[in-house]
């Protein structure tokens, strides 16, 4: 079982709850999901798509051309022309076949343009029926089904249109062979909060599997699975849960994609049961989350919060990002605790607001002006998301400073199924001053770690400014004093690298010497361990050398592993293979050999897979391949 299914139809048509519905199907069958939501930036109405993948063991990455594609509008059919191959089930409303490209208000003008060539190349009319009979020539299956005619034989009043979403989902469920009494239950599940709607929506299913056996449609039945406790949770889900398993108390932000998510699920879900003596905490006190005015104010906010020992943390994107850069900077020159999730999105400017990138890697490095450590960490799937949130809290805790917390809209918004929180790996060590002293320097010069002792606002008296100051805080422009608080600071980056363990830092994932070692950071890391079992079934021996930490660098690991690789391929979504320049600083180590995609979406299995054989095989004498795929 390996089924890639692409639902699309316009924002704010209720994609989301169709994929929902699918995912929550399969897993009620107990089988695992992955999927990717990509979506445009204005509210309503331009195409919007969610591509998932169903596997018996847990899936990773996402592949074309997929199984089953779902309009549930005309411009589907439009934009997912090159995504068919051999076997592509196409399921759309029969009273599309007529619609005409040129009157397709909601597709973008340039993307309107191309799909006319590919049309007019290939001679076919610029129709939905000429796009579908495109399709059948490299190989899709049309299956026109009448939506209003299935819906009205299910349910006669009102709108049918507001019930194609699970039309759609029904249909393809059936297809793929999955028994009728999970896809009810997905129902259940999804409108669990709006229970009058629950019935019109199961007769709607009964329907969708009444007309797909009918028709011949309905696939062969597909096994049951053994059913395991999982979480069907999103990157931002997961980057929440973490902040609260971590012992977050107050989190601050300004709204913007993709990272408003972030906080209001941190707004619906203060409590967790995970760990019995946090949720006892919690009672008390919860969490606060605090929309601000700006991210000026949600950066700045936070940090008046993180000194009174507080733990907290904001959430931004890149634009928002930039306007907290002062802020980070007084963070750094204060030893404020901070945490910045950054959930990384197309630049420059409002650039790509829903769609991936990750381009702010050097931007994280160097945030503000002057010279002060931080820590920059990155996750690369869900699961990743929950545990290293949590640490990021940690490290500002422990290391009092701002952590940067990078998470890529594409990881964002991709739906995983986690296994069960791990207690075992869920700390929070206390690091505060717990005795007041009345000899209190806050910026002692008397420590080997580079840490000292933090008061706390309202317990201890210590004088706070963004000028360089003495142990005390007062001012001083003293050369000498200058001088030993610069390195004291300085001094946490060496005493980081040497506590937080290595496996958070960087890993080597596949044998010490191979054919192709792969470089990577964030959401390429599914993709890639796939790509590498992909490659050995071919007879090339693959590797990854995965990087979590970016400040302090794992400088001696990355130039133990590069230094016995034979051919090594950089894979990032930026235009400049941002990390490598990193290596590059911080090694002297130079990757001649880039995969790279920022167009905005996914990078699928396939698409890295056949770059990666170009270069290998010689094929490619390019540096760099650029990947393109995606609507």
């Amino acid at each position: 079982m390996d089924l890639n299914v692409a639902i699309g139809g316009p924002q704010g048509g209720g994609i989301d709850t169709s994929s929902n519905m699918i995912n929550r199907a399969f897993a009620e069958a107990g089988y695992n999901v992955f999927g990717v939501r990509e979506y445009h930036s204005n509210i309503k109405g331009r195409h919007s798509y969610n591509h998932l993948r169903v596997k018996e063991d847990r899936p990773r990455s996402l592949k074309y051309p997929v199984d089953i594609i779902v309009a549930l509008d005309a411009d589907t059919i439009f934009e997912h022309l090159e995504d068919v191959g051999p076997g592509t089930k196409i399921i759309y409303d029969r009273s599309f076949e007529s619609s005409d490209l040129a009157q397709a208000r909601m597709i973008m003008r340039d993307t309107a343009r191309r799909i006319k060539e590919t049309l007019d190349a290939a001679k076919f009319p610029n129709t939905v029926k000429g796009a579908v009979d495109y399709m059948k020539s490299r190989g899709g299956i049309p299956m026109a089904i009448p939506f209003n005619d299935v819906v009205a034989s299910a349910n006669a009043e009102g709108p049918a249109a507001r019930y194609f979403n699970t039309l759609g989902s029904a249909v393809t469920l059936s297809i793929a062979g999955l028994d009728q009494k999970f896809t009810v239950e997905a129902i259940k599940q999804v409108f669990s909060n709006k229970e009058k709607v629950v019935a019109e929506n199961v007769r709607v299913v009964e329907a969708a599997y009444r007309y797909a056996n009918e028709n011949g449609l309905a696939g062969k039945p597909l096994k049951t699975l053994q059913k395991k406790q999982r979480f069907l949770i999103t990157g931002n889900d997961g980057s929440a849960i973490g902040k609260l398993m971590g012992g977050l108390r107050l989190q601050t932000y300004y709204p913007i994609t993709p990272a408003s998510d972030e906080s209001t699920i941190l707004e619906e879900h203060e409590e967790y049961s995970f760990v019995e003596a946090e949720k006892n905490r919690l009672k008390r006190g919860g969490v606060v989350v605090v929309q601000t005015e700006d991210e000026i104010s949600a950066v700045t906010m936070a940090q008046g919060a993180a000194l009174t020992g507080a733990r907290t943390s904001t959430a931004t994107s890149g634009p928002g990002f930039s306007l907290m850069a002062e802020g980070i900077g007084f963070a750094g020159m204060d030893e404020v605790p901070l945490v910045v999730t950054l959930y990384q999105r197309g630049g420059p400017s409002t650039g790509l607001p829903t769609r991936n990138g990750q381009s702010d890697l050097l931007f994280a490095l160097n945030t503000g002006h002057g010279e002060f450590p931080r820590i920059v960490i990155s996750s690369g799937d869900v699961e990743e998301c929950i545990y290293d949130a949590m640490k990021a809290l940690n490290y500002a805790q422990r290391y009092q400073l701002p952590v940067i917390h990078l998470i890529d809209k594409n990881l964002a918004n991709s739906t995983d199924m986690v296994p069960d929180i791990d207690l075992k790996r869920v700390q929070v060590p206390q690091t505060l001053k717990t005795v007041p002293s009345q000899d209190f320097h806050r910026y002692s010069l008397k420590t080997e770690t580079g840490i000292s002792e933090m008061g706390i606002l309202g317990k201890d008296i210590f004088w706070m400014t963004g000028d360089e100051h003495d142990e005390l805080g007062h001012v001083t422009e003293d050369t000498e004093m200058r001088d030993s608080q610069m390195r004291k600071r300085f001094k946490k980056l060496e005493t980081a690298l040497q506590e937080i363990p290595a496996n958070d830092q960087a890993v080597l994932y596949g044998p010490d010497k191979a054919d192709i070692t792969f470089v990577t950071w964030g959401s390429q890391k599914g993709p890639i361990l796939d790509v590498m079992e992909d490659l050995k079934q071919e007879g090339i021996s693959a590797n990854l050398l995965y990087l979590k930490m970016f400040m302090p660098f794992p400088s001696e690991f990355v130039k133990k592993v590069l230094g016995k690789a034979k051919l090594v391929i950089d894979v990032e979504s930026n235009m400049l293979a941002q990390a490598a320049m990193v290596i590059k600083l911080n090694t002297g180590i130079s990757i001649e050999k880039s995969i790279l995609k920022y167009n905005g979406r996914h990078m699928t299995e396939d698409e890295i897979l056949k770059a990666a054989k170009d270069i290998y095989s010689g094929k490619s004498k390019n540096e760099i391949e650029v990947l393109q795929n995606g609507a």
